[in-house]
């Protein structure tokens, strides 16, 4: 398996989000080609492409924010095909960006998962990642 940093949207890349997005979440819009190209050249996103045989297994993103108490890191949007589950993708993908995080001595890593995720709420925990007791917040448009 090799995973890399998105550098370039091709119709490939294009065809495996629209796959992946709806298996994250249902309530999502499907990104177009002009939205991942917005992602990949932004200064503060970072997308990850999990990829075997051609095949494109997965995908992570991470987001870079400069605040007045540092720098913060957040894994976003992790997805994994359903027919790739089971096979260390996630895993991979995560310790990919950690690596990437700390190459740029960034000293934490953020992220949330639904608590119905299970099986990526002990892979978090099992890579070290400790829950913290905290709220959070979405406010909708009305």
């Amino acid at each position: 398996m090799e995973i890399y940093e998105l550098v370039t949207v091709t119709d490939k890349i294009l065809n495996a989000f629209k796959s992946l997005i709806p298996q994250l979440s249902s309530s999502c819009v499907l990104p177009e080609k002009e939205d991942l190209k917005a992602i990949i050249k932004s200064k503060n996103t970072v997308l990850f492409v999990a990829e075997e045989e051609g095949e494109i297994l997965g995908t992570l993103t991470l987001v870079f924010t400069k605040i007045p108490t540092g720098n913060k890191v957040w894994i976003e949007d992790v997805v994994v095909d359903s027919a790739a589950r089971g096979k260390g993708v996630g895993k991979a993908l995560t310790e990919f960006a950690i690596d990437y995080t700390f190459d740029k001595n960034i000293n934490s890593v953020n992220l949330t998962s639904s608590p119905e995720r299970v099986a990526a709420n002990k892979l978090y925990q099992k890579i070290g990642f400790v829950k913290r007791e905290t709220n959070v917040y979405r406010l909708t448009k009305r």
